[in-house]
């Protein structure tokens, strides 16, 4: 038996609920078609992608693109779509003659510095668009591994590309923690934890660096309290990371992030891991690390009073060491410190 066929215009574009009644605030999720107000740069509700992907709501925007709820009409159900828009050097052309020239990106080159280097910023964004796409192959192959999140679909258009994502229902890990009253017990973050460590070994075994990890890219979903990572948006191949945008989360990304011709590898990850780690555990965001390189005053665990064994204390300091060579070298040798399996 097929899906059944729902009408575009009874979808709630908040949660795509469907509606007794067109263009009212959804029961659900409050949501007001009449006072949404299209974030710059996004595009607007009821469009649709690839013939078969109507958007809805941004549900959030990034360095490398924006992210929006949206309805798949061949798999009747929810899904992400993110749309590639490196916000530092795109912009979105309003001004265009026709409806499809408005919805597509445009490169900044307004300015006097942009125009004298245009080459190399349109260069830059082929490559990053390039790379969007070839990351997107890869991770699909993860289709359906726990502790990851699943990738459904990927495309070119607009002068940009998409990818299609499965939509969790759920809340992130720093939501979460807040909620609990700013502190996880280590038991449960650790267990949370099992199966996106497993899964970012299985990516690295690839090649694969997520270079963008943080509690608020680490959903619970609703129904199970099961951990996914998220947003791949800042993936690379970690021996092609040269031309990557330093675009980062200050607290959780490592030394060698913040130069271009940084040294980025899986210690990278296991660094930005174990920040997260601290922070569920303790509350407390880390210095920058180029900061703590001057001077760091970060404290184990312990000190912190969590109550956490000497063995996963030292495991997790280690992981958070400043510089690339004094970390383990893949998460593994993280795994098997924290589980000893």
């Amino acid at each position: 038996m097929g899906k059944r066929l729902v009408d575009p215009n009874k979808l709630c574009m908040g949660c795509m609920t469907e509606l007794q009644w067109p263009g009212m605030p959804c029961p659900k999720c409050g949501f007001d078609v009449k006072r949404y107000k299209k974030p710059k740069n996004s595009l607007p509700l009821y469009e649709i992608l690839n013939g078969k992907y109507l958007l809805g709501k941004v549900l959030g925007i990034g360095g490398f693109g924006i992210t929006y709820i949206a309805w798949d009409f061949y798999q009747a159900k929810r899904v992400c779509v993110k749309e590639y828009f490196p916000r530092e050097i795109a912009m979105r052309n309003f001004s265009g003659h026709s409806y499809s020239e408005q919805l597509s990106v445009s490169l900044c080159c307004n300015t006097e510095t942009y125009t004298q280097h245009l080459d190399k910023i349109q260069s830059a964004y082929m490559k990053g668009l390039e790379a969007y796409i070839q990351e997107a192959s890869n991770l699909s192959r993860y289709y359906l591994m726990p502790g990851i999140v699943s990738i459904r679909d990927f495309f070119y258009g607009n002068a940009t590309a998409y990818i299609v994502m499965e939509y969790i229902d759920g809340i992130d890990m720093k939501k979460y923690a807040t909620l609990r009253g700013g502190r996880l017990r280590p038991e449960e973050v650790l267990s949370l934890l099992k199966d996106v460590l497993k899964a970012l070994q299985a990516v690295h075994f690839d090649n694969i660096i997520h270079r963008d990890i943080s509690p608020d890219n680490i959903m619970l979903t609703r129904k199970d309290m099961h951990a996914i990572l998220i947003d791949f948006g800042a993936a690379r191949n970690y021996g092609n990371s040269e031309n990557a945008p330093i675009l980062l989360k200050h607290g959780y990304a490592p030394v060698e992030q913040y130069k271009k011709d940084g040294n980025q590898g899986p210690w990278t990850d296991v660094y930005s891991m174990c920040a997260s780690m601290y922070y569920l555990m303790t509350g407390v965001r880390l210095p920058a690390s180029i900061k703590r390189r001057e001077h760091d005053t970060v404290q184990r665990l312990q000190a912190m009073g969590v109550p956490i064994s000497d063995e996963q204390d030292l495991a997790i300091c280690k992981g958070l060491s400043i510089e690339p060579q004094d970390r383990y070298q893949s998460i593994g040798e993280l795994f098997w410190d924290l589980y000893h399996e």
